[in-house]
């Protein structure tokens, strides 16, 4: 289960450009007057999975193997080392606010607290019995740790101890937050619903129906406090008001979603249908609208991310070693990259515009225009 799917990997820029950085369309043209690069291919022992970067110490934490997670520097691109974790190592989070990486391990029934500076392991917290999902609100220090078993558990980041334990039922999933509103998103592929949590209460607020199999990480826009969930199993992705919870109109697209990601600062939001036995879409919708404004062909299976900073979207397939570089403004092709065998999960640093793919076994190290 540890990779059935890709979380959001756009949060470091997604906060940091929510949160006051008004970049004018301008500047955006001029950071795309270079095309990206391959920068160097890190070899690694084992399959990468869960990426993250925290911009900050410009280091980046991976999923290595099953029970360990690994360390890159950022400035060197050398592996600094590996954090023995627990068994079934799935998701990452970072904040870089307390240079604190949290890790959940899916058969251990723990989450892994590591230090950012010393990169050692703290402790273990022990927490629902199959921990998947994980992120964190910054603002109160708090973690949220998704339970496939039926519990959400949130965790005091200052402590290290649980705070509170939710028993929503079903099998929650994957977790969003909107850091303005301090509210919890989690999908539950038990019974295709959302939950939302009050994040100064820690409680349940309101469960939200939405389509099948919601095993895809939530995209939240906090310019529109809208929430987009891609429903795996369903041809349409369901949209939630974070002011009144309630949902609009389904976005009617292809079978199979397997991916999300948003442009805060165009207001789009990109979803893949892919994973089919023909070639996969990708959707670009318009956030204020909420309709489908393009689509292209992209691989059958494929991995994506979005990078504010330059209105780029990056699609790597996953059975080749291709990486896919569109502009935001023309959704044409502007880039083809070879990367390191099966272009994975993505992660941006949006302090020096790197972008890391995961592969089997390496790490691709891309750099964007400056």
């Amino acid at each position: 289960m540890t990779h059935v799917s890709k979380p959001l990997l756009q949060t470091d820029a997604q906060v940091r450009l929510a949160g006051g950085a008004n970049l004018p369309e301008q500047g955006i043209r001029l950071l795309q007057t270079h095309n990206p690069r391959v920068l160097k291919i890190v070899p690694m022992t084992a399959q990468v999975g869960d990426i993250r970067v925290n911009s900050a110490t410009d280091r980046v934490y991976y999923v290595h193997s099953d029970n360990q997670v690994g360390v890159l520097d950022g400035n060197t691109n050398h592996v600094m080392g590996n954090v023995q974790t627990g068994d079934g190592t799935a998701f990452l989070a970072v904040n870089p606010r307390t240079n604190r990486v949290y890790a959940t391990n899916f058969r251990a029934a723990t989450v892994s607290v590591i230090n950012g500076i010393t990169n050692r392991l703290i402790t273990n917290v022990s927490v629902g019995k199959h921990p998947f999902g994980i992120a964190i609100h910054r603002g109160s220090n708090r973690i949220y740790a998704a339970d496939t078993n039926g519990t959400i558990s949130v965790i005091d980041g200052r402590t290290n101890r649980i705070l509170q334990t939710l028993k929503v039922g079903g099998s929650p999933a994957l977790v969003a937050i909107n850091e303005r509103t301090n509210r919890i998103f989690v999908t539950n592929v038990g019974n295709d619903s959302v939950h939302v949590i009050n994040g100064s209460t820690m409680r349940l607020i309101k469960t939200i129906k939405v389509g099948n199999n919601p095993i895809i990480t939530p995209a939240v826009l906090p310019q529109t406090n809208r929430v987009f969930v891609a429903n795996n199993l369903s041809r349409f992705a369901s949209v939630i008001s974070g002011t009144t919870l309630g949902r609009s109109t389904p976005i009617q697209l292809g079978r199979l979603q397997s991916d999300i990601a948003v442009n805060p600062l165009t207001n789009h939001i990109y979803i893949t249908s892919a994973q089919q036995t023909s070639k996969g879409k990708l959707y670009i919708i318009n956030g204020q609208t909420n309709k489908v404004i393009a689509s292209i062909s992209i691989p059958t299976f494929s991995s994506l991310l979005v990078n504010p900073l330059t209105n780029r979207y990056y699609v790597g397939d996953t059975e080749t070693r291709d990486l896919f570089v569109y502009s935001g403004l023309t959704n044409t092709l502007l880039a083809k990259l070879r990367t390191g065998r099966s272009a994975g999960n993505m992660a941006l640093n949006t302090r020096s515009n790197r972008i890391y793919v995961g592969n089997e076994k390496s790490i691709t190290v891309v750099q964007d225009s400056r």
